[in-house]
């Protein structure tokens, strides 16, 4: 079981409508594979434990994402063929996907292959080394900016660790990440460069 799971790490572009994908729109890269909702996805498919997705969207939207991940991991237990499985694995990062971009208010379009913004990816990277050295480096953080991204990261960071059973907590970490993570996203940049 945990062994076939682990198939699935490796980055999924083949499945249920992505011959359908529309133009993307500039939202972050939750609606990819090497977003951090694909990572969160991963860990629930390996565990088994819906816990690790359930934070990503609002609540709402948490019982059609429950139904939705019971039903996938079901097929992809009883299933020894791979096609099966990654369908199943395809049909739910989508919904997934879905859900958490309605709760951002923006459309879901399709899971994207293209490759993370710059200004995103040294975010993350920032986030992973608790620094904000990488956005730095790059020429993303400016007196014009700097006091509005030190305070958001601040807030970040103190969000960062949770009990990923307090669904409140995550919901709260995501909130912070999403609000972070686009400031240094293309078009979300020029708006806060004008609003601070």
């Amino acid at each position: 079981m945990l062994q076939k799971k682990k198939m699935f790490i490796p980055l999924v572009i083949a499945g249920l409508g992505f011959s359908l994908i529309a133009p993307i729109t500039a939202e972050a890269h939750c609606d990819t594979p090497s977003g951090p909702t694909y990572d969160a996805l991963q860990t629930a498919i390996e565990k088994n434990d819906f816990n690790h997705i359930s934070y990503w969207v609002l609540p709402e939207s948490e019982a059609e994402l429950k139904e939705t991940f019971d039903k996938s991991m079901s097929v992809m237990d009883k299933s020894d063929d791979e096609e099966t499985d990654q369908l199943a694995h395809d049909y739910l990062f989508e919904n997934f996907v879905r859900l958490h971009r309605a709760g951002e208010g923006a459309p879901y379009t399709g899971i994207s292959d293209e490759p993370t913004e710059e200004g995103i990816a040294l975010a993350d990277q920032s986030i992973a080394e608790e620094s904000l050295q990488p956005l730095e480096d790059a020429g993303y953080i400016t007196e014009d900016n700097k006091a509005h991204v030190e305070e958001v990261f601040s807030s970040l960071l103190e969000r960062k660790e949770f009990d990923v059973e307090d669904t409140e907590a995550g919901r709260s970490f995501v909130e912070a990440y999403v609000e972070f993570t686009h400031l240094f996203e293309q078009g979300h940049e020029e708006e806060s460069h004008d609003s601070h």
